[in-house]
Order: C-alpha cells, then sequence, then structure tokens
C-alpha cells in the first residue's frame, strides 16, 4: 500500500508533503509499514485538507533523502493504492527526479477502481468506501492513516474471493471485518 499527501494535483511542480508504505501478506494482513513528511521545495499546499504546515516539514528529509530506501520498499511488490493513478504520477515523477526508475506500477492493485465495481457509491473516496463496509479509517488524509485504511479495505476484499487485479485470490471461509490495528513492524520518520 502506498498513499501520499501532497501540495497539489500536477507533478513536478506539486510535491509529495507526506509518504506512508504500509505491507500487507497475501491475504491483505498488514507485516510491516513507513511513513515519513517530506520536506517539498516549495509550498505544502492545501493545509486545511492535509493538515501538514511549513513548520512540520522544515526538518522533514528531503524526498532526496529518502528516496532510495522507498524504491527499495516497493520494489518487488505489488503496488496498490486508493487512486493508484493519483500516487503512482508522484511516485514516478519523484523517482525519475532523483535518477531511479520507478518500481512497476502498471500492474499494481487499484482500491477505488475495486470499489467502483462492487459498492454503490454514488462516492468511492476512501473515507465513503471504509463507511460503507464498516472499515475503521483513522486520521484521514494523513498518508499512513490512509494507506492502513486502504488496506483494510483491500484485506476485506481478499479475504471475501474478490479479484483486485495483481494479487493471487485467496478467499477465506467466515472472515471478520478487518482489525482496526496495524500490528506488526511500525517505522515513523518525521511526525
Amino acid at each position: 500500500m502506498v498513499d501520499v499527501e501532497t501540495s497539489g494535483f500536477h507533478p513536478p511542480i506539486a510535491e509529495i508533503v507526506e509518504i506512508a508504505i504500509v505491507h500487507v501478506d497475501p491475504t491483505g494482513q498488514v507485516t510491516g509499514s513507513w511513513d515519513s513528511l517530506i520536506q517539498p521545495t516549495g509550498a505544502v499546499g492545501a493545509t486545511r485538507v492535509h493538515g501538514i504546515t511549513r513548520a512540520m516539514v522544515a526538518e522533514a528529509p528531503r524526498f532526496e533523502d529518502v528516496g532510495r530506501e522507498l524504491h527499495a520498499l516497493l520494489a518487488d511488490r505489488v503496488v496498490a493504492a486508493h487512486n493508484l493513478a493519483f500516487d503512482a504520477k508522484f511516485l514516478v515523477s519523484h523517482f525519475g527526479r532523483i535518477g531511479l526508475q520507478s518500481p512497476e506500477i502498471a500492474g499494481g492493485v487499484c482500491t477505488l477502481r475495486t470499489s467502483q465495481q462492487l459498492l454503490p457509491g454514488p462516492s468511492y473516496k476512501l473515507q465513503d468506501c471504509c463507511d460503507t463496509l464498516g472499515i475503521e479509517l483513522t486520521d484521514a488524509h494523513s498518508a499512513l492513516g490512509d494507506a492502513l485504511a486502504t488496506a483494510r479495505l483491500l484485506g476485506f476484499y481478499l479475504a471475501r474471493g474478490v479479484d483486485v487485479g495483481g494479487m493471487p485470490v485467496r478467499p477465506q471461509a467466515s472472515v471478520p471485518p478487518p482489525r482496526a490495528e496495524a500490528g506488526g513492524l511500525f517505522l515513523s520518520r518525521s511526525r
């Protein structure tokens, strides 16, 4: 799972100001996570949406400082996100900026697209999808909060045998709703 909070909508003008990566196993259970604020070269953007201020990122690493570590966390994995196309364009732009080829994202999993096929709508925002399915989303619009909720959403679909694309389907009988706590390894850089 990956989630980015950004200073706008269009890289390279807009930049990542926070990123979280959550690893899950083939059943969607969280096995580890990594998150960090990122110091952009420009403005932080819509603080009213993501809650990130210029002061919060003043001592945060730049993408260039953590990019290789992030690349390693995504390499050889199925990349998943809620609205993968949005997160992917920022990852491709930022990795390119430091001379790295982005890990394969095209074959990734988009829980937004899966939700659009399965849920009644009309809204498919992460919060609305989670509310519909009874999945907890804590700290909405924080990269880690959204990535953990997306992991729970993915786990919900996988446990029910939904073909999400990119991940093997391994339905489990009589699966309870996803747990709220992350469990596993937790690494936080600068929040």
